[in-house]
């Protein structure tokens, strides 16, 4: 046979399997291989579907990456974690530690999902400071006059509430 023969002929793994193998007497040995052989066709990656093969159902496979997050469970969709690491980034920038951001964020992750319409300060595009806040809408927010030029408390900055001086800030 030439070297071009050779190259035109494909290699083929054996099909028929080797012998089986006994075991070897000592005590350490933990198992032996039975034998070992090649599957009789290639595998294929199979996207089963649980609708009947006369089901008039659309059996496309999706490309959709969020197609086992909320609302079919409880992980997080793109968008979410997008709303997340900004929040995240706006609640370090304003003083909380990683941990207090993080658990502030999830639970906005929550009550958005619940369709809350409540907000925190840290939201508010009027917040201003950074671990001492102050509201920048004071009057229209209806925060007393006292506390016009005094920091906000941190419970009042981490409360849920409806703020009539809200205004939304952009991701």
């Amino acid at each position: 046979m030439k070297w071009l023969d050779r190259l035109k002929t494909p290699k083929a793994p054996d099909p028929h399997a080797t012998k089986p193998t006994k075991p070897q007497e000592s005590k350490q040995a933990a198992g032996f291989v039975g034998f070992v052989a090649y599957p009789p066709a290639p595998f294929q990656k199979i996207e089963a579907s649980t609708a009947a093969a006369n089901d008039a159902t659309d059996t496309t496979p999706t490309t959709d990456p969020d197609r086992w997050c909320w609302p079919h469970s409880e992980a997080m969709n793109g968008q979410e974690i997008d709303t997340f690491t900004a929040r995240l980034s706006r609640f370090t920038d304003k003083g909380l530690t990683l941990t207090d951001a993080e658990r502030e964020a999830d639970r906005l992750a929550i009550r958005d999902r619940e369709n809350d319409n409540r907000r925190l300060c840290l939201e508010c595009a009027h917040l201003h400071g950074a671990g001492r806040w102050r509201c920048g809408n004071w009057h229209r927010a209806e925060v007393a006059n006292q506390l016009k030029d005094a920091h906000l408390p941190g419970a009042l900055v981490l409360t849920l509430q409806r703020c009539p001086g809200f205004g939304a800030t952009t991701p």
